[in-house]
Parts: C-alpha cells; sequence; structure tokens
C-alpha cells in the first residue's frame, strides 16, 4: 500500500507540474515609463510587445549611442572601417539637438574623433554621423 501510494503522489506531482507548463502566461501591462518615445519588440516573433510615440523625432538617447560605438566597433572588427577613415558630416547629423561635438555640414572627421565626440561630449551629430556612414 506505502507503494501504491508513492507512485500516486509522483504520477500526480508530474501531471500537476505538466498542467502548469501548458498553462498560459497572462501578459502584464506595459509600465508607465517617464521616458518621451520607447519601442519594446518580441525579438524571436517581431511583435510590438510596447509602445509610446514612436514616430516621434527626438535625439539619439544614451543607449543609442552605445549601440551606435558598438556597430561601430563590430564594423572595425570586420574590416569594413578603420579609425582614420573620413566621414563627411550630413546637414541631418549636424542638425541635431542636444549635446554636440559642433560639427560643420560638409567638413570630414576621422572615425577615431568622432568616436570620441560620441563617448566623452555624448555627441548627438557625431552619433548620427556614424551611424549614417556605416549604414
Amino acid at each position: 500500500m506505502n507503494k501504491v501510494i508513492r507512485c500516486f503522489l509522483f504520477v500526480s506531482c508530474l501531471f500537476y507540474g505538466v498542467l502548469l507548463q501548458a498553462a498560459p502566461m497572462p501578459v502584464p501591462s506595459p509600465p508607465e515609463l517617464a521616458a518621451k518615445s520607447f519601442l519594446l519588440i518580441d525579438f524571436n516573433s517581431g511583435r510590438v510587445i510596447a509602445e509610446k510615440n514612436v514616430t516621434q523625432k527626438i535625439e539619439p538617447a544614451s543607449i543609442t549611442k552605445m549601440m551606435t560605438a558598438y556597430v561601430v566597433y563590430k564594423e572595425m572588427e570586420a574590416g569594413r572601417l578603420t579609425m582614420d577613415e573620413q566621414v563627411t558630416i550630413s546637414k541631418k547629423a549636424w542638425r541635431m539637438g542636444g549635446s554636440k561635438m559642433f560639427l560643420e555640414v560638409g567638413k570630414k572627421a576621422s572615425v577615431e574623433d568622432l568616436l570620441k565626440g560620441l563617448i566623452i561630449q555624448s555627441g548627438n551629430d557625431a552619433s548620427v554621423a556614424l551611424a549614417e556612414h556605416c549604414r
């Protein structure tokens, strides 16, 4: 009898565990954020999970600048970009608000100088110039 009870408990726990895994998990509503704009997308499905003012144009945030630096370093690692390569500054980069390197339209700056402006000065203009050059 003791063996039967243990077997029953084992099967019951196993069955209960399977039921818990199969039950759909409720998706919580997105949190209220103080951000002006954001977009959260599920990587696997591409489904938009949460968004706010996604079409509003704003200056690049710090995480965007970090990701720009990451892309630039990956391009250098792949041999498609060098530190001494010259980047022509566009009107779009020059127009960026917020923190700047004060780049001039049509002038050239090296990738190295733009990275310094991006990382040290948090330059939005440098971020846009590098992003445009890497696309």
